[in-house]
């Protein structure tokens, strides 16, 4: 959560644009989780944690065989938590679709938690996880929406955070791990991290997230989006 939001931060503090409604994380939403969800992947650089990471007592440094045995718990569980992601996302898509308001209107009461007959968040929420999910479901009863303000905030948007970790994870591998597996030096280049801040942190929202993203990368075919973009990132999935 750290490193995640100081991603946010970062972004900001490095934005020069002429406008600041358009600086740092004022960009289009498709794009804004980007940055913070690639400083997650610092987390688990050795070149990057020798900066830091030593003992508050002794200053050793923390032994690398404890963070390989914390990323690979990290691991084991990731197939969970990118279902509950792909849940949240259909979840938010349903809350901001056309279905709460025929149902919505027939609510004399206005209770968005159901009862009054009009638009049931609860059931929805479970016709969801029903329909898509196959791990472990929500239990009956249980209004876990109610406690997730993201599906306010980000009013059909929380896909971005699935969108973002596929993006993330490609910036990651071709500009700071160049392939190395960690370990080799690219997490703490300046020269890649001039890269990354000229091509996409300076921008802010002042220059369309798909030409960040190809300038970044260098591969010009992602700069106008459109479908052949969407499939590359479709290609390049959500990894460890």
């Amino acid at each position: 959560t750290l490193f995640h939001e100081m991603g946010h931060a970062i972004h900001s503090i490095l934005g020069r644009t002429a406008h600041q409604v358009v600086s740092g994380t004022r960009c289009a939403t498709d794009f804004s989780e980007m940055p913070s969800i690639l400083m997650e992947f610092f987390l688990g650089d050795p070149a990057v944690l020798a900066l830091f990471a030593r003992h508050w007592r002794t200053d050793a440094p923390l032994p690398l065989d404890m963070v390989a045995e914390r990323l690979a718990l990290d691991r084991r569980a990731q197939g969970c938590e990118t279902e509950r992601q792909i849940l949240l996302a259909a979840l938010d898509q349903a809350y901001h679709s056309s279905l709460p308001l025929p149902l919505a209107a027939a609510d004399d009461d206005d209770d968005c938690g159901g009862g009054g007959g009009g638009f049931d968040s609860t059931r929805v929420l479970h016709e969801v996880h029903a329909r898509h999910g196959s791990s472990v479901r929500e239990p009956p009863g249980t209004s876990p929406q109610g406690f997730f303000g993201h599906l306010v905030e980000y009013g059909g948007t929380y896909y971005s955070y699935l969108f973002d970790r596929a993006i993330a994870g490609k910036v990651w591998q071709e500009v700071f791990d160049a392939g190395k597996g960690g370990g080799g030096g690219a997490a703490v280049s300046r020269e890649n991290g001039e890269r990354f801040r000229e091509e996409v942190l300076k921008w802010g929202g002042s220059r369309h997230g798909w030409t960040c993203l190809a300038r970044v990368l260098r591969d010009e075919t992602l700069k106008d989006g459109g479908p052949e973009a969407m499939a590359a990132v479709g290609r390049w999935g959500v990894k460890d």
